[in-house]
């Protein structure tokens, strides 16, 4: 069985965070997880497509690995459709796993739904068993488990079961449901999906519908990544690299990752789960807790980051960084703090795509995009994004979100007197008397 690895969307909901297939978790791009997971599950011919923005950055991620082969998809206005199609074009077998890039479900899977196309006539849609409505398809089955249709965001009260359509397709005849999404007309948007309906109603096809019910894990928008940052804190295993350099006089606390190369001075204090990167740096009474730190990250003297994702390349010093997703190449200005709790407690709402989407969490941090330099005592509001390349000057207040490549400076009028007054050396000893 061949994989087809879809890699080539560009979701902006996520923005400012840069191609979510690239982000690095515990040391790697989330893109090598999946080869990983798939290898593991002895499914080592792979087709990832990418994009023109990224299958560059695909190939070189995955240059360590065997019988993969990064294709582009031209026309990205095709979405998932011209993805399959571009696939198709370099795969030779029969048996053909459709599989989305950046969703994260547990390794098991993979060997389960091999084993279960086995015993289906035409193959499988993984269905993801939830108990609160998901805005997305959801599997409609007959009494053999057999999907009869998948209904687009069917709402609240409508849903056709308790399984949501997951991007784990197997077709046990490749080419037949190629035909179909071929010949489907209309628009490009859900052209995939009206091929597969297509493919099951007239084409008369009997894809079973596995019942799954483990750890999945989309990235739609982008507080989804500390939800997959916490996936892979609770299944890391504690280790202290050998050629980490770990003060005695840090605290490390708990389900701990030290990479290679990296120091932790005295005072710090790691509490677990963390997960802090080749060759970073956590310096005096600094505080990292439930973060991912990455490589080459310096979390400067009195900074505390909590529950935070920090991808490569980010400098603090003296800063709070609590809830918030910071992209590479970040720095912060001493006094910098991020905002992550409404006055109020209620849940944080994120301007997505010119409308605002609720987070479903009372704290909730800034994101951040990849270049972006924050000055000293700049300070942000819960939920707030701020774009790549920008430049924010020192003590600026942002409470609203920041588009890419812009430089935000605070307009303030400085007012110059006389002074009149002195300030005694007698008056101040007579204060530190009274300080005794």
């Amino acid at each position: 069985m061949q994989v087809i690895l879809l890699a080539a969307g560009q979701s902006t909901r996520l923005d400012p965070i840069a191609d979510k297939n690239l982000l690095e978790f515990a040391g790697k791009p989330l893109i090598e997880h999946r080869l990983a997971a798939l290898k593991k599950a002895n499914m080592r011919d792979v087709v990832v497509v990418g994009n023109k923005h990224n299958v560059e950055a695909l190939g070189k991620a995955l240059k360590g690995y065997k019988n993969v082969l990064v294709v582009e998809q031209k026309k990205l206005e095709d979405g998932m459709a011209g993805g399959v199609l571009a696939g198709a074009e370099a795969v030779k077998h029969k048996n053909i796993m459709i599989l989305s890039a950046n969703d994260v479900f547990g390794d098991d899977l993979f060997e389960k739904a091999v084993q279960a196309a086995k015993s289906s006539e035409d193959g499988l849609i993984v269905g993801k068993r939830i108990n609160k409505y998901f805005p997305g398809g959801y599997l409609k089955v007959d009494k053999k488990n057999n999907v009869t249709d998948v209904i687009e965001k069917p709402g609240e009260g409508k849903e056709p079961s308790d399984m949501v359509n997951i991007v784990l397709h197997i077709y046990n005849d490749f080419p037949a449901f190629i035909k179909c999404l071929k010949t489907v007309t209309g628009k490009a948007d859900g052209r995939y999906e009206r091929a597969l309906d297509t493919y099951i109603k007239k084409g008369k096809a009997k894809l079973k519908a596995l019942k799954y019910t483990g750890t999945w894990q989309p990235i739609k928008f982008p507080w989804d990544i500390l939800k997959v940052m916490n996936y892979f804190l609770d299944n890391q295993e504690p280790k202290i690299d050998k050629k980490a350099d770990v003060s005695k006089q840090a605290i490390i606390r708990g389900n701990v990752v030290i990479g290679p190369n990296a120091k932790v001075f005295g005072n710090a204090i790691i509490h677990g789960p963390a997960y802090i990167g080749d060759g970073a740096v956590v310096a005096n009474n600094a505080l990292v807790r439930n973060s991912m730190v990455g490589k080459n990250c310096v979390i400067g003297f009195s900074t505390e980051v909590a529950r935070s994702y920090l991808n490569h390349d980010v400098w603090t010093h003296s800063n709070y960084v609590g809830d918030s997703v910071v992209d590479s190449n970040v720095s912060f200005g001493s006094g910098a703090v991020i905002g992550n709790l409404r006055f109020d407690e209620a849940s944080v709402q994120v301007n997505i795509k010119n409308k605002k989407e609720d987070s479903s969490s009372s704290k909730l941090g800034a994101f951040i995009g990849s270049g972006t330099r924050l000055g000293i005592n700049a300070s942000t509001n819960p939920g707030v994004k701020i774009g790549r390349n920008c430049f924010i000057g020192g003590s600026m207040y942002v409470d609203k979100d920041v588009a890419d490549d812009k430089m935000v400076l605070l307009d303030q009028k400085i007012k110059i007197t006389p002074n009149k007054k002195t300030a005694s050396m007698k008056d101040r000893g007579s204060m530190k008397e009274g300080l005794k």
